[in-house]
């Protein structure tokens, strides 16, 4: 089995959390999560994380002022939920972003 960590910024801030294990070249388990700092040397905060906590792939929306929604991908296969997971994190991490602004005014 092999682990694979890492955390990759996307702009100043925006950046990508990534863990998946795998073996024999198939995902057995991931997380892929988008972090957001909103104030300059402020904490990051998690905004959207895809992962396969409780059995199975899914996505949860970070809500500031209350619990996070959680939406089953609806995939049976770890390795594409979590190129899924990559590309929609990088592609819409921006829209992320702002609607989680809007959240917290």
């Amino acid at each position: 089995m092999r682990t694979v960590e890492f955390r990759r910024l996307l702009d100043n801030d925006n950046a990508l959390r990534v863990m998946f294990e795998s073996d024999r070249g198939q995902i057995i388990r991931f997380v892929v999560q988008l972090e957001c700092v909103f104030t300059e040397g402020g904490e990051w905060f998690p905004i959207v994380r895809y992962d396969t906590a409780h059995g199975y792939a899914h996505c949860d929306v970070m809500h500031p002022h209350k619990k996070e929604e959680k939406t089953k991908m609806p995939v049976q296969d770890y390795n594409e939920a979590f190129n899924i997971a990559m590309d929609d994190i990088v592609k819409k991490r921006l829209s992320y972003r702002r609607r989680y602004e809007e959240w917290l005014k």
